[in-house]
């Protein structure tokens, strides 16, 4: 099981890279392509119908605030310049509206906290992976900013794993996730800091020294964060894993649960920081 984990980490950890490096629209579209396979699984976990009209409603609410919403018109205008822009709020509005309704549309066919479910899907997963894209393309260093978030989070998943399972000790979060440990969370910590400073001694660093450090705690912790609550998810509907797509991992949302989060974070305090 560790080896095809190991495989599969590096040959798909190898081509995420290779586009997140290529950026502009090859990570746009890419990264899209990513977000419409986690919504399929998100929907999947719900037991819900593909081919169903909420379900065919999120997907393009997803896909819409994914591209479409933000300052300057989103991500869209990296793949199609001068389309004019939409803002979040007005996603939110249409969103909620359509999915209050659908119960009414399809005769209760699909209730409430089923379509609302759904909607929230689409917020959460279009805003992050939008968040995520933005990191690397809203930036000047966005490459290098990127690839300290990326190497952070990795970085916490590899000590938590092997820290945790050695020194064994409390459980982090036993009711969600039974095997994570404090120890593992801890070391998870500690090792996010290893990139930041590899990269200063580099002369790699995009930022100062300092902020790189803390960056990389930062993207840690949101990224531990960010695992527990999908393990939060799946739980609610006893599923071990979201997908099958990544052999060893599961699916697309399996993987990205830690980075998810831990981009979104990310992006927004160098928002404020730069």
């Amino acid at each position: 099981m560790l080896r095809q984990r190991v495989i599969t980490a590096l040959v798909g950890g190898g081509a995420f890279l290779g586009v997140l490096y290529a950026g502009g629209v090859w990570t746009v579209v890419m990264v899209g392509i990513l977000a419409a396979v986690a919504f399929g699984e998100w929907v999947r976990m719900k037991g819900v119908s593909f081919s169903s009209p909420p379900a065919w409603a999120g997907w393009a609410a997803m896909e819409g605030i994914f591209l479409w919403s933000g300052d300057g018109g989103g991500l869209l205008p990296t793949v199609w310049p001068g389309i004019p822009p939409v803002s979040l709020e007005a996603w939110v509005w249409a969103g909620v509206l359509l999915f209050f309704l659908f119960p009414v549309f399809l005769r209760n066919e699909f209730t409430v906290p089923d379509t609302a479910y759904l909607f929230f899907g689409a917020l959460y997963l279009g805003l992050l992976f939008r968040d995520f894209v933005l990191l690397r393309v809203a930036f000047a260093n966005g490459w290098s900013l990127c690839l300290l978030v990326l190497l952070s989070v990795w970085a916490t998943d590899i000590a938590a794993y092997f820290v945790g399972s050695w020194l064994k000790g409390p459980k982090l979060a036993p009711v969600l996730s039974p095997n994570k440990t404090v120890s593992g969370s801890v070391a998870g910590v500690a090792a996010s800091m290893v990139p930041g400073l590899l990269m200063a001694a580099m002369g790699a660093a995009p930022l100062p020294t300092s902020r790189m450090i803390l960056l990389g705690i930062v993207a840690s912790v949101a990224g531990q964060l960010g695992d527990l609550a999908e393990s939060a998810l799946k739980r609610a509907f006893g599923v071990k894993d979201a997908g099958h797509l990544l052999p060893g991992h599961g699916g697309v949302l399996d993987r990205f649960d830690s980075l998810l989060l831990a981009g979104s974070v990310a992006y927004h305090l160098l928002v404020l920081w730069l």
